[in-house]
Formats: structure tokens, sequence, C-alpha cells
């Protein structure tokens, strides 16, 4: 190891050697022609760059920046795409039971519901989305996900239909009064605010799931008020109130989907007039009750 230093301090002696050998034949040759000199290049000239060379040079001082760059665009076109995809629904209808209500009862009743609504965005096809909101009393303290899901509906516009039970009824309109509750249509049951939905094709999205679940207690349609305390100055309110109107009017004129006969002329073979919704339903679950025991062989 001596040695190498050794020999690497002689190689930079003569190095420096040859450096004063050159400075001083240049001195000279300066001194008899001062006008005509030409410096030398040395070993300090910059050398021009390449094109390859200058990409080189990019990449190494830039790529943290494009890398960065990249991700950003990324993360941006996948949310635009899912906001170009996402589903635009027809009508929010929210399910508030102080009863329990499962997530197959929901999508039973968007089938029901999507009976009654018509193509309001004019996507060519009619999807209702029905929010579930179900808190049961004895889960009241407990069940946080099913309190924040229905603050959130009380902000959202579009969440303008509700179904609800007499307990969660009677928790709104406790909370809130006229506020919440609203008597524009007119409507038949509880002091004008709602119409009750028992022994009508509603059920079948219900019972279907669990034999006479609606038969222990009652049900009804109702719409929220809009007003300056709530939702009236956000986005098309008034076209999702208009919405809502006509979807609750629709239901009250045709509670079987057989024609529109009223509620104390509904004929007893109950499941012959709702026979179109049922057997939908029944079809779901039948094929989700398959995709389950397949799943689980």
């Amino acid at each position: 190891m001596a040695d190498k230093r050794k020999l690497n301090s002689v190689e930079e002696q003569r190095a420096r050697q040859r450096e004063l050998i050159e400075l001083k034949r240049q001195k000279e040759v300066f001194n008899e022609n001062p006008k005509g000199y030409t410096p030398q290049p040395t070993d300090d000239v910059a050398v021009e760059q390449t094109t390859a060379s200058k990409l080189s040079n990019f990449w190494y001082y830039s790529k943290y920046t494009i890398a960065f760059i990249v991700i950003v665009a990324i993360i941006l076109a996948i949310s635009i795409g899912s906001c170009v995809t996402k589903t635009k629904y027809d009508l929010t209808i929210v399910l508030y039971f102080k009863t329990y209500a499962n997530s197959a009862m929901s999508e039973n009743l968007a089938t029901v519901a999507e009976e009654y609504c018509e193509d309001y965005n004019g996507d060519g096809k009619v999807e209702v989305l029905v929010v579930n909101c179900s808190i049961p009393d004895d889960h009241r303290l407990t069940d946080s996900d099913g309190t924040t899901r229905l603050l959130g509906q009380f902000q959202n516009e579009e969440a303008i239909v509700y179904i609800v039970d007499t307990g969660a009824y009677n928790d709104l309109e406790s909370s809130f009064g006229y506020d919440f509750l609203d008597n524009s249509l007119n409507l038949p049951h509880l002091d004008g605010t709602a119409f009750q939905l028992n022994a009508t094709a509603f059920d079948a999205a219900f019972n279907v799931v669990s034999e006479d679940y609606t038969a222990n207690f009652d049900y009804y349609i109702m719409r929220r008020a809009i007003n300056e305390n709530s939702t009236a100055n956000k986005g098309d309110v008034k076209e999702y109130s208009a919405h809502a109107d006509a979807f609750i009017r629709s239901v009250m004129a045709d509670p079987y989907m057989n024609g529109g006969k009223p509620l104390e002329s509904k004929p007893s073979s109950t499941v012959s007039d709702t026979q179109s919704a049922v057997s939908k339903i029944e079809d779901t679950n039948s094929e989700t009750q398959s995709a389950d025991t397949t799943s689980g062989e």
C-alpha cells in the first residue's frame, strides 16, 4: 500500500513538472509573438455535449420530479375516470327504520321503487339508490356508522324521499319537527306528511327476505322539508324535489302496480297483484343464494 501511495505521489510530481514545462514553453512563444499567440487547449476545456449526454443529464437531475408528475397524473386519471363511470341514479331513497333492515332488503326496495320511477336523468335506464340508515334501538349507542350515514343524508340535496317506520318518524318529529317534515303534498297519513306503505307492493321488498316482516310495524313514505335551514341552495335541489314529488304521487296512484286501485279496495290476492315485483326480487335472491352455496362448496 505504501509503495502504491509513493508511486501516485511520483506521478503527480511528474504531471506538475510537465505542466510547468508547457507553461514555460507557451510563455516563450508569447514573448516572441504576442499578437499572433493562440492559447493551446488544455484538459479543462469543456467538451461539447451530445444529445444523448444531455438526455442522460436531464434524467439524472430531474428523475424525481418526473416521477412525482407521473404519479399525480395517474391519480387524476383514476379520479376523473371514476367520476365519469359513476352510476347516475334517477332517485335516492333514505331507508330509516328503528328496526333491523339488511342490505338484501335495501336492494329489493330499490327494485320495487324502480317500478314507480322514471328516467329522470335521461340515460335510457331507471336506477334507484336506497341508502340504508336503519338503526335499531338496541344498537343506537354502538352503531356509529348508521348514525354517520343518516347525518350525511341530511346534507344530501338528492336525498328527499324517506321511507321510515313509526319509531323513526317519531324520532325525526321530536328532533326537527316541521323543519324536517313536509306536508306540502297533503299526504293522507300523519298530519299530511306521509303515506302508509303496509299492504302495498313495497311489502315484497322485505317479506321475501323475512316472512311477514312488515306485519310487525307500520312504515311510511314521506318527503323531507327543503328550506333555508337544509339544502335549499345546494345543487339542483328544485329538480330533485320535483322528481321526489312525482315519485311519491306515482306510488300513491298505484300502490300495488296493478292499475292504481285505492288502498281500501285492495283485493285479498296481494301476491298476484304484486307478482312482477316479487318475481323479480325472488330471482335476484335465488341467484345470490346459489352463488353463496357455490362459493361455500
